[in-house]
């Protein structure tokens, strides 16, 4: 399966991500970076920082599923190495 994946910045500064698949169009992922509402308090602004955290955590969930799923349906030409970004010591 081949998707599209259309990326941008909402006014200048809030990123988002759409992956679709390439045959019917469908949504496999959509993702929009949380915007941060004026006047939030102190407390409120940290929190907002954990939520803006999750949602980061949530992508990477989320496209690990997508590419689980294109996995065990063997539409990957090979399976991901576990650990290929580990550089080898010795």
């Amino acid at each position: 399966m081949t998707y599209r994946i259309n990326t941008g910045l909402r006014n200048g500064a809030q990123p988002t991500l759409q992956i679709c698949d390439a045959t019917t169009g469908s949504v496999r992922v959509a993702w929009e970076y949380p915007r941060e509402p004026a006047g939030l308090s102190e407390e409120e602004r940290e929190l907002f920082q954990l939520r803006r955290e999750e949602a980061v955590h949530d992508l990477f969930r989320r496209l690990f599923l997508l590419t689980t799923e294109q996995y065990l349906k063997g539409e990957l030409d090979t399976p991901p190495r576990l650990g290929a970004w580990r550089r080898r010591s010795g």
